[in-house]
C-alpha cells in the first residue's frame, strides 16, 4: 500500500467525523465553548488513528466478526443519538412551557453537549476504522506512519467541517437542531444499508 492510498483511506474514514461535526454545530449552536469544538477534531483525529492501529495488531485472526458487525454497531450508535436530539428538542419545548416567562431567563432542559457524547461519537465513526487497519499490513513503510496521517487528514477536515457547521447553525437559526437530527438519521440509515448489502 502507497502513501497517497493512505491518505485516500484518511479522507474516507473522516467523512462521518466530518458529518457528526456539522451535526453538532447545527444542533449546540451557542452552547459550545471553544474548548468543546476544539475537542471534536481533536478526539475523532485520535480515534481514527487508534482504530486501525488495534485493527492492525489484530491482523487477520477476528477480521470475518469485525467486517460484520461494524456498520450494525455504527447505524445503532447513530439512531441513538439522533433519537437523542430529537428527545432533547421534545424536553427543551414542553420545558419552555412551564417556566415563567422572565426576561433573558433560559430553559433549565437546555441541551449540552458533553464530553461523554463526543466519546461515542468517536467510537461510532471510528468503528470501520478498525477493519480497515487489517489492510495495513501490507504497508510500504512504518504503520505508525501511516496512523500518523490518517489522524492529520481527519483532524484537517474536521476543522473545516467545524467552521462550515458554526455557518449552517447560523443560517438554519431555530431548525438547526433538527438538520442535525436528520445528518444521524441519514448517516444510520446509510451504514444501515451498507451492512445490509
Amino acid at each position: 500500500m502507497k502513501l497517497y492510498e493512505v491518505i485516500l483511506i484518511g479522507i474516507a474514514l473522516s467523512m462521518d467525523a466530518c458529518a457528526l461535526t456539522i451535526a453538532n454545530c447545527t444542533t449546540y449552536k451557542g452552547r459550545l465553548s471553544a474548548k468543546k469544538e476544539w475537542s471534536m477534531p481533536i478526539a475523532f483525529a485520535l480515534f481514527q488513528g487508534l482504530m486501525p492501529l488495534i485493527g492492525y495488531f489484530i491482523g487477520y485472526l477476528f477480521f470475518d466478526y469485525i467486517s460484520s458487525a461494524t456498520k450494525f454497531i455504527t447505524s445503532g450508535i447513530f439512531f441513538f443519538l439522533a433519537g437523542k436530539i430529537i428527545y432533547d428538542i421534545v424536553k427543551e419545548k414542553i420545558c419552555e412551557r412551564k417556566i415563567v416567562e422572565v426576561k433573558n431567563a433560559s430553559c433549565p432542559c437546555k441541551k449540552n453537549f458533553t464530553f461523554g457524547v463526543l466519546i461515542l461519537q468517536a467510537v461510532a465513526t471510528s468503528i470501520d476504522a478498525l477493519a480497515v487497519g487489517v489492510t495495513l499490513i501490507d504497508l510500504t513503510f512504518s504503520v505508525f506512519f501511516a496512523i500518523a496521517i490518517i489522524s492529520a487528514v481527519t483532524f484537517s477536515l474536521v476543522v473545516g467541517a467545524m467552521f462550515f457547521g458554526k455557518t449552517l447553525g447560523k443560517l438554519f437559526g431555530k431548525y438547526a437542531e433538527w438538520v442535525g437530527a436528520t445528518i444521524l438519521f441519514v448517516l444510520a440509515i446509510k451504514s444501515l444499508i451498507e451492512a445490509l448489502i
